[in-house]
């Protein structure tokens, strides 16, 4: 069973995906390392940040990091 995203809406959030996970989902448009703020939680595990629109909806939660945390 996955766990759910422990990220809510208006945290803000590193993008910190695996190199095998960023090329699987191409994300070329968020960079590694950068923070962005939550907009919105799809279906309990993707997250969607805001200026980026993913064409799948939103991308799992695991690629990110709470940036409080660093």
């Amino acid at each position: 069973m996955k766990n759910k995203c422990p990220f809510k809406i208006g945290d803000e959030v590193l993008y910190c995906p695996s190199n095998r996970g960023h090329v699987y989902d191409n994300d070329d448009l968020l960079e590694i390392g950068k923070k962005y703020k939550v907009s919105m939680i799809e279906q309990l595990y993707y997250v969607v940040v805001e200026g980026y629109n993913h064409p799948g909806g939103g991308i799992y939660w695991t690629k990110f990091k709470k940036a409080s945390d660093t």
